[in-house]
């Protein structure tokens, strides 16, 4: 090897080990589909609730997929299904809960959570009018002592080791395909 190769190859070998340059062998991102990330969810349902003992609320079958607001994609959505039961009268009804959320990602825990959760709509069918506000009450306090705050995704050891090494992810993008989670 001539010299200057010889230079030129100990240049890189120290600017990779610098950080100067990006190690070509491991990734940058991880992805993770909605579906995926729907599908861990769904190990923490159903969730049911009692609402002062008039009112009995189950939420099963989380979707998450995502929202773009000012053009950029920054919002979790989460859909539900729901029952609601009224046990003094018997009666049921079905329908959807959406809430929606902003994602963060906390590197010391290695877990995304969910912040700022609110509830964007709940559809009941042949719910009286009156019960409306109940359920929805219910339905937003549900979303936010189940959802935010609280870890939505739990990455294992496993998760981010490739090659032997373990990946530090510093933030998560959230994008139509899902959610990415950035490297240094």
């Amino acid at each position: 090897m001539n010299r200057p190769g010889l230079i030129a190859g100990i240049s890189i070998i120290f600017m990779m080990l610098a950080g100067c340059i990006s190690n070509p062998i491991l990734p940058n991102e991880i992805r993770f589909t909605y579906q995926e990330l729907s599908e861990r969810l769904t190990k923490r349902f159903p969730i049911e609730k009692n609402v002062a003992g008039l009112l009995d609320i189950k939420l099963t079958r989380p979707q998450i997929s995502a929202r773009e607001e000012s053009g950029k994609i920054s919002l979790l959505i989460f859909t539900v299904d729901a029952e609601v039961k009224l046990p003094l009268t018997g009666k049921s009804s079905s329908g959807t809960v959406i809430i929606s959320g902003v994602p963060r990602y906390h590197t010391a825990s290695r877990e995304i959570f969910l912040t700022d959760t609110k509830l964007d709509s709940l559809r009941a069918d042949n719910m009286p009018n009156a019960l409306s506000a109940a359920i929805t009450r219910a339905a937003a306090d549900i979303a936010r002592d189940y959802l935010d705050g609280k870890a939505i995704y739990s990455f294992k050891e496993d998760d981010l080791r490739r090659y032997g090494l373990t990946l530090n992810p510093q933030r998560i993008d959230v994008r139509r395909e899902g959610i990415v989670l950035i490297m240094r």
